[in-house]
């Protein structure tokens, strides 16, 4: 009975450590949206949709299972009423190995006060990071109230990694 309970005790916790979470968190900068569109939405006044793209790089990198971020390129997307917005966004992490590893968000955007928020998922990767799931949050505040201004974000979240192939 004991070697069946020691048994069981053991599988259990493999499965659990398999499906463990790893913490992670970064902060980047981005530039200026490269390219940029603004399409104003005719007979409605403050409302448009936005489009851009910028270019990042990780001033506290995040890491994943050894790799450090170098550089983040992210495709946004807006839509704006007034002073308050909805964005959706993919991204792709560069590591320093090479690997890549992407990404998808959406949040919500407060023009007034220059910040984003919402939550973050893992879409996929190479290389190392194949497989990879999880997501988090992000906090980000504008460079200044100019659309398509660089911004700061605060990135936290988790992920996991399949098993290794033996």
């Amino acid at each position: 009975m004991r070697r069946c309970f020691l048994l069981f005790a053991s599988a259990l916790a493999l499965t659990l450590s398999a499906f463990a979470q790893t913490k992670t968190s970064g902060s980047l900068d981005c530039d200026k949206s490269d390219p940029r569109h603004a399409i104003p939405i005719p007979d409605r006044e403050g409302y448009s949709y936005l489009i851009g793209q910028n270019k990042c790089t990780w001033t506290k990198p995040i890491a994943i299972e050894g790799l450090e971020a170098k550089a983040f390129v992210n495709t946004v997307f807006d839509e704006m009423t007034g002073a308050s917005g909805r964005t959706t966004a993919s991204g792709v992490t560069t590591y320093g190995s090479g690997d890549k590893g992407y990404t998808h968000s959406s949040g919500t955007i407060d023009a007034k006060a220059m910040t984003s928020s919402g939550k973050w998922t893992h879409a996929g990767g190479t290389g190392k990071l194949r497989g990879i799931k999880g997501g988090g949050t992000f906090t980000c505040k504008m460079k200044s109230a100019e659309p398509g201004s660089g911004y700061t974000c605060d990135i936290e979240g988790e992920y996991t990694l399949p098993a290794a192939k033996k």
